[in-house]
């Protein structure tokens, strides 16, 4: 993430929350203010550093100002510290009250069957759209059978008109990048449980966030600290998918 978008997203943060609750799972980080919220756990990210050795506790930070905790975890280039930082960050945004249910995917759909459409990241929806003829390409860091790598990427990049990226582009310093190299897309769109749930996404390229909340916060947690990964597998009504557009 950006320092001027950090900084934009901090300004509207509530900055007399404290952190109640931390919970670090396998796949999973949650963060309880006055109410939960999660990110991805990071591990293994290019570019970033995994904590050195077992020194991975962090009760300390129960009961500090979340906003300072947010800022500083941000900043740092440790996976798990800034998992942590932005499961707070997203615990201390103003609540947003006028989103759409579901997938962000399922929401553009349409748009891909005739716009040139990239996806920074392998989904299996845009692998399905791919192969079902749709004008898609996805972009890969560790590319599967069919993605471009990310280094071979810019012209696809450079002629799309809809580009989907997942949220891990904003801890692994692409973000940016990918803004710079889709100067044609109409439609970006950022999604992911770790994906703040802020309007203020939209001043920086981006059409359209979606993001995970945490509807039932025990079965969220059960289901997280037995080892559960994807959203698609959590328990009924647990977690919940909702986007925001600009209109």
């Amino acid at each position: 993430m950006n320092e001027l978008m950090l900084e934009q997203l901090l300004k509207e943060a509530d900055t007399h929350k404290i952190v109640n609750e931390l919970y670090i799972f396998l796949n999973w980080v949650i963060i309880k203010t006055d109410r939960f919220a999660m990110s991805t756990m990071l591990s293994g990210m290019p570019g970033m550093i995994d904590p050195d050795g077992m020194n991975t506790c962090h009760e300390s930070i129960i009961g500090k100002n979340a906003i300072t905790i947010a800022e500083e975890f941000l900043l740092s280039n440790e996976t798990l510290k800034k998992a942590i930082g932005m499961a707070t960050l997203k615990a201390i945004l103003p609540d947003v009250h006028e989103y759409v249910s579901g997938n962000s995917i399922d929401l553009f759909k349409k748009m891909a069957e005739t716009k040139a459409t990239c996806f920074i990241g392998h989904f299996k929806e845009a692998a399905a759209m791919r192969d079902t003829g749709y004008p898609v390409n996805i972009i890969e860091l560790y590319p599967r059978p069919g993605d471009i790598h990310w280094d071979n990427a810019h012209n696809v990049l450079s002629n799309a008109e809809v580009v989907f990226m997942t949220g891990l582009t904003l801890v692994n310093n692409t973000f940016d990048e990918v803004i710079r190299r889709t100067p044609r897309a109409a439609y970006r769109i950022i999604m992911g449980p770790t994906v703040p749930f802020s309007k203020s996404l939209f001043n920086f390229g981006i059409w359209s966030a979606g993001t995970t909340l945490i509807n039932n916060p025990e079965a969220t947690i059960r289901y997280c600290q037995h080892g559960g990964g994807s959203i698609a597998y959590a328990p009924l009504g647990a977690l919940e998918k909702v986007t925001i557009s600009r209109n």
